[in-house]
């Protein structure tokens, strides 16, 4: 198991200009990654070409690359326009020397069951597999955390892959299916085989009248560092290596604090248990 890092947990210190990208990718090298999770609007401006070379100038590969589009719409007119700029992020990515792409592919519209955006995302997932497989790059989606998600569970992740085709994969994240209130233990062994990629974030639990991301049942949560929060990360990381997980973990941070400081913090914690 190696090391990755998810620029986006530096988005809002490079947005407010507190760190250039290269600065950005020189911390995640001294923080002891190997690879950068790219999401490509924590980039805009750069060319792929000066990326590759900031990237390949901090001692980083690409880990994995990010980007999203609406795909929970039937097909029509703004499907076609979702598919084809996913279409020139998978051509981004295969520039870059990714061989793992994470799509996010939006949220269930006001009136729209889950089960109807699962099959309308896996429709346009599964138009742009053979296209991926065309790149030699795997296509991923991830539980993922945000209310009316489409896939936050085992089973959903599952089915939409189903739905999609064999080629489809997962990028597990090790906190999003607890808003669909699955453990993130039981959830991994229950996608142990699609899994090829991970993001390691975590949760402290807040008051159920309190601001944060909600749970199904109503329970409150909001981010923090790696190895503070409710998350049992000797629980995960062993279940990782008992699966024969060798991929990348990718520090993932989504609280208010300090970016910088929970780059540090979180990665030597990981890095830790990894080791062990």
């Amino acid at each position: 198991m190696k090391l990755g890092f998810m620029i986006y947990s530096l988005g809002r210190t490079i947005a407010e200009g507190m760190l250039t990208v290269p600065q950005a990718l020189a911390l995640m090298r001294e923080c002891g990654a190997e690879g950068v999770d790219i999401s490509d609007w924590n980039v805009k401006g750069h060319s792929n070409s000066e990326l590759a070379r900031m990237i390949g100038d901090a001692g980083l590969v690409v880990s994995c690359y990010i980007s999203g589009a609406d795909l929970t719409v039937p097909e029509g007119p703004e499907k076609s326009a979702a598919i084809d700029y996913l279409r020139r992020r998978l051509d981004d990515a295969a520039e870059l020397g990714a061989r793992t792409v994470l799509f996010t592919t939006g949220v269930a519209r006001e009136g729209q069951r889950r089960t109807e955006a699962r099959r309308n995302v896996a429709a346009g997932l599964g138009q742009l597999l053979p296209e991926a497989r065309a790149r030699g790059i795997v296509l991923t989606i991830e539980d993922f955390g945000a209310p009316q998600s489409p896939y936050q569970t085992s089973d959903e992740c599952l089915e939409t892959c189903e739905l999609a085709g064999p080629d489809l994969m997962l990028t597990y994240d090790t906190g999003n299916m607890v808003m669909g209130d699955e453990d993130p233990v039981t959830f991994l062994y229950a996608v142990a085989d699609k899994v090829v990629h991970a993001h390691a974030k975590d949760w402290e639990s807040l008051p159920c009248e309190a601001d944060g991301l909600p749970s199904r049942s109503g329970r409150k949560y909001r981010g923090t560092v790696v190895g503070r929060g409710v998350l049992d990360y000797p629980a995960i990381i062993a279940a990782l290596k008992q699966i024969g997980y060798r991929g990348y973990l990718s520090f993932e941070y989504e609280g208010p604090g300090d970016q910088i400081q929970a780059a540090r913090e979180g990665c030597a914690y990981l890095l830790g248990l990894m080791s062990q």
